[in-house]
């Protein structure tokens, strides 16, 4: 396995409980879908990969708990906290034709539908009943709502978004 070809899933937020939990914000839905049994991985302090089993994940609503094989105390989940969890790109679920994963979208050059270049979407905020696009151009930032009625075209190809912003959203 190319351990350069990883994605970020989620960002272990904090220790849960005393038995090794940890606390886990996922970047989409991807990290929810893996199964006691499957491998992720981390960088250690000295930036070198390292594999994580899961356990279990208990899913709460914007975050998830996941044990991980190995991980017994406080301690040793300690040393998770603020750490990304990745996956090899090619253990990735199937998508449906015009959903992507955050690291497709994030990089991405968005232009409206006039041609004006807004910038390069950086960020993607989940907020529960859409996603939202944090797009940024030197100094000013853009939110733009996830919407079919608003994303007119993605092409990761050429490495660009175009957007139909609603009135007002830019003013």
């Amino acid at each position: 396995m190319d351990l350069q070809e990883l994605v970020p899933l989620g960002k272990v937020l904090k220790v849960h409980g005393i038995r090794g939990k940890v606390k886990v914000t996922p970047f989409g839905e991807t990290l929810e879908q893996l199964e006691r049994g499957r491998t992720v991985y981390f960088r250690d302090p000295e930036q070198r990969w390292r594999p994580l089993v899961i356990e279990k994940v208990q899913r709460q609503p914007k975050s998830l708990i996941i044990s991980f094989r190995g991980v017994w105390n406080r301690d040793q989940a300690e040393v998770l906290r603020g750490k990304k969890i990745y996956l090899p790109v090619s253990q990735l679920p199937e998508l449906e034709e015009g959903e992507y994963y955050y690291y497709q979208l994030i990089g991405l050059q968005v232009i409206d539908v006039h041609g004006e270049v807004l910038g390069k979407l950086t960020e993607i905020i989940s907020t529960g009943s859409n996603d939202v696009y944090v797009v940024k151009k030197r100094d000013t930032e853009v939110l733009i709502p996830a919407l079919e009625s608003v994303i007119k075209e993605v092409n990761l190809p050429e490495k660009k978004m175009v957007v139909d912003i609603p009135e007002g959203l830019m003013d």
